[in-house]
């Protein structure tokens, strides 16, 4: 029975097979590979003939199928998620076990980049940090603990997998290590996939479980994923996940800081995508232009919404307003020209 089962979920870069392939059966552990590919698949007879009875090749239709027989089929005592990018470090799936405790574990990660690297993850990083990106191939996992809770991912993408992942931690703790003993030469990012319909269902998981550092782990990856792909869509997932725990203050309190979002206004179901943009890595009020209503411009002064570079027009408002309740004459018609000018506009009246 081998130590450990490797899944590739896709293969993303034909080129790089033989190579990975090198890599992972350099360990001295009983490696076992198991592929999801097309069936007619050239790269394969690339790989040593001394590798093809430790690899398995599954070519259900669509990915997701694949993906989810091939964990089934894992016969191995850890499983890891990878992908043909990775090189391994000598040693690593052994490294790997032991800081597990038998438990899991999830090192660093090493980027190459024309010819240098750097750490993916800050030193002393924790464990929540992981899911900043979606570097799912650092994560040994216990096959029993997938087993024995029937989970399955939801998808074959890097977020569907993140998802699978957190929602693993639910049922085993994780020891992280700094050294770096798994490196990629591919960027990887988050994309708005079909996993994000799955999303309000995980949350709602996640927060009955209330497992803590399972639910930060869970998050950090849908705040990263929505927010870099921000769009009506997206925020309608976002505002629907992040009002699950609108009553948990430490968790909107972290997101908050950590996101810089105002997570409130996520939390209020009348809260629309037109309210916000995304700049960086804030959130911001979406500006209000001329012309408006006296009203709405007192309103959104008085809650903060606009900032010091408005503040003089936020005045000629309210003066313009209240010249504007007053009864008709000519104070009114006077003062509501003079604060008129002072916003450099007319209001829509």
């Amino acid at each position: 029975m081998p130590n450990v089962s490797v899944i590739l979920p896709t293969v993303s870069d034909k080129s790089k097979f033989a190579r990975f392939c090198t890599s992972l059966f350099s360990s001295s552990l009983d490696i076992e590979l198991l592929v999801c590919c097309d069936a007619d698949s050239e790269f394969l007879t690339q790989v040593s003939e001394e590798y093809a009875e430790k690899i398995k090749i599954f070519t259900i239709a669509d990915k997701l199928s694949a993906l989810t027989k091939a964990i089934e089929a894992a016969q191995g005592k850890f499983l890891i998620l990878s992908d043909v990018s990775v090189t391994f470090a000598d040693n690593a799936f052994e490294k790997l076990i032991v800081a597990s405790a038998g438990n899991s574990s999830a090192c660093n990660v090493g980027e190459v980049k024309t010819g240098t690297c750097k750490k993916a993850f800050s030193q002393g990083f924790v464990f929540d940090e992981l899911s900043a990106k979606p570097y799912y191939f650092n994560h040994l996992l216990s096959v029993d603990v997938i087993k024995n809770n029937s989970l399955a991912p939801c998808g074959a993408d890097e977020l569907s997998i993140m998802l699978f992942i957190a929602d693993y931690y639910r049922y085993e703790t994780c020891n992280t290590v700094d050294e770096v003993w798994l490196y990629t030469d591919t960027e990887f990012e988050y994309k708005f996939s079909a996993a994000s319909a799955f999303m309000p269902e995980y949350a709602s998981v996640f927060k009955a479980t209330q497992n803590e550092r399972a639910t930060l782990f869970f998050l950090r990856a849908v705040f990263t994923a929505l927010l870099n792909n921000l769009q009506n869509e997206s925020f309608n997932v976002l505002k629907s996940v992040a009002s699950l725990f609108s009553e948990d203050y430490e968790l909107i309190s972290w997101a908050k800081s950590t996101f810089g979002v105002d997570i409130l206004m996520l939390c209020d179901q009348n809260t629309r995508f037109e309210d916000f943009k995304y700049n960086g890595t804030n959130v911001f009020y979406k500006e209000v232009t001329l012309p408006v209503t006296p009203e709405s411009v007192i309103k959104n002064f008085y809650f903060g919404k606009f900032g010091i570079d408005v503040l003089k027009k936020c005045i000629g408002a309210w003066g313009y307003y209240k010249f504007y309740r007053m009864k008709d004459g000519t104070v009114k018609k006077y003062g509501c020209k003079l604060f008129s000018k002072l916003l450099g506009g007319d209001f829509d009246a």
